[in-house]
């Protein structure tokens, strides 16, 4: 006997002998698996005392599609006095498509059964024409032509006139037609009409198309939008000039759907001509909604179609539409028709602090797309770093990192002035991220700062021998890389790191002057070091120039949004601040700098730079809040240093259900994709074998917490897939199944899915030894919904 067999012979078993609760399980789990050789199991249940085990096998019968029983169906559907019932088995004839079901779903639907009981106030006979209706139209029910339209007119029977409709139209021309003229009947309420449009939606007849495009000059605005969002539906192209016509309908019901049945069907930029002929005209439609998605609509046309000259001109002056969406929408017109003579007026609503910041946001955004760079592109955006409000401050950030990475060329008049220099996007951004407020802005005391560096400034350029003796510097390439791999800490145990680079950062020339060093010899700067120290001094006329806009309450979030945009480059020095910013005094700031780390480490992993990181992200993830230990967590999976296995397994065992949860499947993704620790040059001295990860993971099936047994159960499937261990494999799934017991059970088909990526047939095997010894129903359901969910067939797409 096959496993299979022996699941089925179990079941029916329990189909025949069970309680109620047995019963209704394994008819249902027989349907579900569509096993054809249980069907004669399920016909003897169809007229259970218990009325929910009849529904259950009628619903298993039509999942299967037993055609052998379609007679014991009709039987039980003109006998059986529970609407419930009879309502799943004209669901299931439908399924199965049988001929023979035709005449006994017609009559049913026309005349209510004297056998059918009412469910107090509510008569369960339409449940019952509902489904039949549903049923005829999936058999094709030519009969049925006829008698379905005088449904919808009597006033006697429910309202399941959308179900009628589909119905005629699924079954056959004929009952097309019969849709076609409630549509064409201007005698019949728009209601009426509006719901035959939607029906006509999904008829591929070219005589369905015809009338949905006379209905779209209807009497009823309620018609007309319907009939263009069924076109629309219907990718009926050809219909394309007639909605643009009706983008000047009087009601706005009607050209709000125009305007989405034209952005579905302009979604190829084929039609680019006709859509720019039309916006002009429309530009000055009452309706804001109607001018703020006619802008939108050409977004993606203008990259290959760019505005003509006249349509510039009418998005130019839409930027200063009072209203706040349609004004965003031409900003964000303006950046991807990517004509430079937009930066001007653009660069005008950055500047105005009391414009809407929707508006303010679009326009700078815009401005990074549209790739120059000059001394009033930086100074605009340099200011709007440090707006009021955030939305503004994250647009101006971004779109200097657009302009960066757009490798836009420096105008060459701004390139040459040595008095007042304009920075690279991605040195002004280094630059707000890296240089902290000076400690009290409202006495001399940042001026003797810059004083104090510049002096020191040219110290080091000439004879600096003393002050390098008592201030040796640190730089990345002369740091010595530990013998052993790093360990997680307790909080306290370990102080902010100081560096050269970070001193530089902070215009904090005491932190320079008294950091502790065990050696005063010269260390010569490496190629990184200069280059920061030089974007920090080529930046300062600029930063005190946005400190004169700055809000003090401002600042912190500025920094934090610098960080998080840097993200977005690969460059080195971007980097390289990143890895400085995990040691900030901003825990906000520590945790932007995880994520970025995270976000460039999944997108270019094989960065030697990025190993940096990794010391710092592994000493994080056992201090600091919450969140900033999950986004260590998730930054180190994506690194592909093994030696942040050992800190990932300890922090599944962390008290707080975030943290273990994003520990697993970090663990899960670093182990897997880690990369070779000798090819990379990781310094990683315990390598943790996976089998070791797998045993260590095994441990969180004892947890609590069902979130974190389901996780790491999942994580164990994709542990082991590629590993021969078919023994060490065994003993996961018994405790998986085992672990289902530590609670309600409610998580059973969460566990019973994952499952499906072990061995099917080990977790048939435990799955069928438990389900034979347990003791109750309610223990028995829970295994049978696990092999529910464990063998179902695949859902087609």
């Amino acid at each position: 006997m096959t496993l299979q067999q022996e699941t089925r012979d179990v079941l029916c078993q329990l189909l025949q002998t069970g309680d109620e609760a047995d019963r209704c399980y394994a008819a249902r789990t027989l349907g579900i698996l569509g096993d054809r050789e249980s069907v004669d199991t399920l016909i003897k249940r169809l007229r259970d005392e218990d009325v929910d085990v009849s529904i259950d096998a009628a619903e298993a019968l039509g999942n299967i599609g037993a055609t052998e029983a379609v007679p014991a169906l009709i039987e039980s559907l003109e006998n059986d006095p529970s609407g419930e019932v009879c309502t799943m088995i004209a669901e299931a004839l439908g399924k199965i498509r049988s001929s023979e079901s035709i005449d006994p779903l017609l009559k049913i639907l026309l005349q209510r059964p004297d056998y059918l009981e009412w469910d107090d106030d509510w008569d369960t006979w339409w449940d019952v024409q509902k489904e039949a209706v549903k049923a005829l139209g999936l058999l094709k029910a030519e009969k049925a032509v006829d008698a379905l339209p005088g449904l919808i007119d009597d006033d006697k029977q429910q309202d399941i006139e959308v179900d009628i409709l589909n119905t005629l139209i699924d079954i056959s021309a004929a009952g097309e037609a019969r849709v076609i003229e409630r549509l064409q009947n201007q005698q019949s309420l728009p209601p009426q009409r509006r719901r035959a449009a939607h029906a006509l939606a999904k008829s591929v007849t070219p005589d369905a198309t015809k009338a949905l495009g006379r209905a779209l000059r209807d009497n009823a605005a309620q018609v007309r939008a319907e009939a263009a969002l069924a076109l629309a539906e219907k990718q009926a192209i050809n219909y394309l000039g007639a909605l643009l016509l009706l983008l000047k309908d009087p009601h706005e019901e009607v050209r709000q759907a125009a305007i989405r049945a034209i952005t579905r069907l302009t979604k190829d930029n084929a039609n680019a001509s006709e859509l720019q002929e039309a916006l002009e005209s429309m530009l000055s439609d009452p309706d804001s909604q109607v001018r703020a998605t006619l802008l939108t609509l050409l977004l993606p046309v203008v990259a290959d179609n760019p505005l003509s000259e006249q349509n510039f001109q009418a998005v130019i002056e839409c930027i200063s539409d009072s209203a706040a969406e349609t004004a965003a929408a031409a900003c964000a017109l303006l950046g991807a028709n990517a004509d430079p003579a937009a930066i001007t007026p653009l660069l005008s609503l950055i500047d105005d602090a009391n414009g809407h910041p929707m508006v303010r946001r679009e326009a700078a955004i815009s401005v990074g797309k549209l790739g120059r760079i000059d001394a009033h592109v930086m100074e605009t955006l340099a200011k709007a770093v440090t707006d009021k409000q955030q939305t503004v401050r994250l647009a101006a950030l971004t779109a200097l990192m657009a302009l960066e990475n757009s490798g836009a060329l420096m105008e060459e008049d701004n390139v040459t002035d040595e008095n007042n220099p304009v920075p690279r996007p991605l040195e002004l951004v280094i630059g707000i991220a890296i240089i902290a407020e000076p400690p009290s802005p409202a006495d001399e005391t940042a001026k003797d700062e810059d004083d104090t560096k510049e002096q020191l400034a040219e110290a080091e350029t000439g004879d600096s021998a003393q002050v390098r003796q008592s201030t040796p510097e640190v730089t990345v390439d002369s740091i010595d890389l530990p013998e052993t791999a790093a360990q997680i800490v307790q909080e306290g145990e370990v102080e902010a790191a100081t560096s050269t680079l970070d001193a530089i950062a902070m215009e904090n020339v005491e932190s320079m002057m008294n950091a502790s060093s065990p050696a005063a010899e010269e260390i010569i700067e490496d190629e990184i070091t200069r280059e920061y120290r030089g974007i920090v001094k080529q930046n300062k006329a600029m930063m005190r120039r946005i400190r004169s806009h700055r809000n003090s309450d401002v600042q912190p979030d500025v920094r934090r949004l610098a960080v998080r945009v840097l993200a977005a480059t690969d460059a080195p020095l971007a980097i390289d601040t990143l890895i400085q910013s995990l040691n900030d005094d901003d825990p906000l700031i520590r945790r932007e700098a995880a994520e970025s780390i995270g976000v460039v480490a999944r997108r270019s992993q094989q960065i030697p730079q990025l190993m940096d990181a990794v010391g710092a992200l592994i000493t994080q993830l056992a201090i600091g809040d919450i969140d900033h230990k999950v986004s260590c967590a998730r930054t180190l999976s994506y690194l592909g240093n093994r030696a942040a296995l050992v800190p990932l397994i300890e922090a599944t065992k962390a008290p707080e259900y975030t943290l273990r949860i994003q520990a697993i499947d970090a663990l899960v993704r670093l182990s897997l994709n880690s990369r070779d620790s000798d090819e990379a040059g990781h310094m990683v001295v315990r390598n943790v074998p996976q089998l070791s990860i797998a045993r260590k993971l095994m441990e969180n099936l004892d947890d609590d917490d069902m979130g974190i047994r389901v996780a790491a159960t999942k994580g164990l499937a994709q542990i082991l897939k590629p590993l021969n261990e078919e023994t060490f494999t065994r003993k996961v799934i018994k405790k998986v199944v085992s672990s289902v017991m530590l609670s309600t059970g409610e998580e059973a088909r969460l566990l019973g899915r994952a499952l499906r990526q072990f061995d099917t047939r080990i977790g048939n095997e435990e799955l069928l030894t438990r389900l034979k010894s347990a003791e109750d129903s309610l223990k028995r359901s829970v295994f049978i919904e696990m092999i529910e969910e464990l063998l179902q067939p695949e859902k087609a797409a």
